[in-house]
């Protein structure tokens, strides 16, 4: 088991964009002392103007005043657009190396983390534009570092004049950052209260839209009963969202009006010293532009980036909590291949799946040998998955013994029990790759025979329909992009197992990927299949009978046990369970 801390230097973005960070740093200090600069900018401008108008000559100093008054305005229009390109060149530097630091990580997981609720909502929510998050939280700082120079200057310059104002502002500083950290929290809480609620209508809005979907939508006419829990499950997300509104317009509204007031007190004491002539009009009509622009700043610009602070320690502590999620070690290298599989033994192996009491295996006991083609049979759940899944690693918290040529399993390393096993899964993914490229990921730290591909595809009478398409092997399939072939259900069904073949494994398992094609196809691909691996150890595992002729042994799962085991004929004999199954599904294969 392996951890991780987010505090790893090579686990936070500290060492990405360093350039760019650095020069929104400067451009952000240089903001906040430009803003300093506009004070005095604008009082000199217009004592110099007035003192012009009084005389009724031009003073020799107004175009200096006005062009350092340009000078600060310009510094202060040009900062955030050139600090909003340094960003988007950050952002980029972050999805070209920071992420694929994540998916490494995501890859890495042990296996039960992509089946609890829990961690995968953790992991989709520090997966959805971390880049834009990591950003967001140095904006926070950035934009907070410039407001609190603006504020201890003018506070600087206030107080050599009119020393309780200074006292005045910091004092309604307090409610508005209290309520800003507040804010930030409970927006947080919200999205994480709202995840499961929209992974379920982003899922039911794939239903309604997708044209995978798009058959059964017409033929079965659901789309009515769908869209009505999209319409309610958004309707919750939408609830809780809109309470998190409402307390965010009160907070603001009662921040806008601290503000207002504090800024009204702040010039009402500044009235005097300009009357008595301790502060000059520039000065007084300068302070009264900067005090109103800061206490807006404080009342959205204080609450907002505050906000985004305290919403992105909650995002440090979601990619704490995922750095921190185990790991399978070695799980990424490159598989190792046996030269030979004599033999597979479960012996007394019981197994339960994390966080439940539920035994889906029970003392389990069986061998399989080289050379042999097995069948695992049984209604869903009697656990024939999940003796596939121990076998290939993916649990390893099983009581008993698995052994392969007379080693226990866990003390292979990943690597060697990745080069064991070439699995079809029920849920095959059907890529939107060339043809090629399909084949290819089947191995792709090995070059692809183009030799073996192509006596594949003809055995799987797939070469008809490579030669029909424009670029042959190298067309896309699938119609994500322009120009894309797709493939009939059996085609990918066929697509699957050949992936399967052309990998190297000694041990080939097929876990129910015909199950969407009717019975007597399904029979004819697992025969077609069965003829591809004479030289190898095949499980085929299914709940549909009609290919349990074709295997050398049956092994009848129930309720986690193994209840028959035996060729076809003296299971029939037998007149047991498999005998019953299969006389309920005789007529499908006739």
């Amino acid at each position: 088991m392996k951890k991780k801390k987010i505090w790893n230097k090579k686990n936070l973005p500290l060492d990405i964009a360093k350039a760019e960070n650095f020069g929104m740093l400067i451009l952000a200090l240089s903001s906040g002392i430009c803003g300093i600069l506009q004070i005095y900018a604008v009082s000199g401008f217009v004592n110099v103007a007035l003192e012009s108008i009084h005389k009724s000559l031009l003073n020799r100093h107004l175009l200096g005043t006005l062009f350092l008054l340009l000078l600060t305005v310009a510094m202060d229009w040009l900062a955030p657009r050139f600090s909003g390109i340094l960003r988007q060149k950050a952002e980029l530097k972050l999805v070209r190396q920071y992420r694929p630091r994540m998916l490494k990580k995501c890859a890495s997981l042990q296996y039960i983390h992509v089946e609890q609720a829990d961690s995968l909502d953790l992991i989709e929510r520090v997966l959805k534009e971390p880049e834009k998050n990591w950003q967001d939280i140095y904006q926070a700082i950035l934009a907070l570092l410039k407001l609190f120079i603006n504020i201890i200057g003018i506070l600087i310059v206030i107080a050599g004049y009119v020393w309780w104002a200074a006292g005045v502002i910091l004092l309604f500083c307090i409610p508005l950052f209290t309520f800003s950290v507040k804010g930030g929290k409970k927006n947080y809480q919200t999205q994480r209260d709202t995840s499961c609620y929209s992974r379920k209508y982003w899922y039911l809005d794939y239903v309604l839209n997708s044209r995978e979907c798009l058959n059964e939508r017409k033929i079965f006419g659901y789309t009515e009963k769908v869209n009505k829990q999209y319409a309610d499950t958004y309707q919750e997300a939408f609830g809780i969202e809109t309470k998190m509104q409402a307390f965010w317009a009160v907070k603001t509204k009662l921040s806008g009006g601290l503000s207002a007031i504090a800024a009204l007190l702040i010039v009402i004491t500044l009235i005097q010293p300009t009357l008595s002539g301790k502060i000059s009009i520039g000065l007084f009509i300068s302070l009264v532009n900067v005090v109103f622009s800061l206490t807006s700043q404080m009342s959205w610009g204080l609450s907002r980036n505050i906000d985004a602070l305290v919403k992105g320690n909650e995002f440090c502590r979601d990619m704490r909590d995922f750095w921190n999620l185990e790991e399978e070690e070695g799980i990424l290298e490159a598989p190792k291949y046996m030269n030979e599989i004599k033999k597979i033994e479960f012996k007394n192996v019981s197994f339960r799946y994390p966080g439940t009491d539920y035994l889906v295996l029970e003392q389990v006991s069986f061998r399989l040998n080289w050379g042999q083609n097995y069948a695992f049979v049984g209604a869903n759940g009697a656990g024939k998955t999940t003796i596939i899944k121990l076998l290939t690693g993916l649990y390893k918290g099983y009581q008993g013994e698995i052994r392969i040529n007379g080693k226990e399993l866990r003390s292979y390393s990943p690597a060697e029990q990745k080069g064991i096993f070439s699995v079809v899964y029920q849920d095959f993914y059907r890529h939107a790759l060339s043809f090629r490229e399909n084949c290819e990921i089947s191995d792709p730290c090995h070059n692809l025979s183009e030799e073996e591909m192509k006596k594949l595809t003809r055995q799987f009478d797939l070469q008809q329909t490579i030669e029909n398409f424009p670029e042959g092997y190298d067309t896309l399939l699938g119609k994500i992009r322009k120009g894309g072939m797709d493939l009939s259900g059996g085609e990918w069904q066929k697509m699957a197992m050949l992936r399967a073949l052309l990998r190297p494994a000694k041990v080939r398992i097929l876990d129910e990927p015909t199950a969407s094609l009717d019975p007597k196809m399904e029979s004819e691909i697992y025969q077609l299949f069965q003829q591809m691996t004479k030289d190898s150890l095949t499980i085929l595992i299914s709940h549909r009978l009609g290919f349990a002729k074709l295997a050398d042994q049956i092994l009848v799962f129930e309720k986690g046990r193994i209840c028959e085991q035996g060729d076809f004929e003296k299971l029939m004999e037998k007149k047991g369970i498999f005998y019953k199954m299969y006389e309920e599904q005789r007529s499908w294969y006739q």
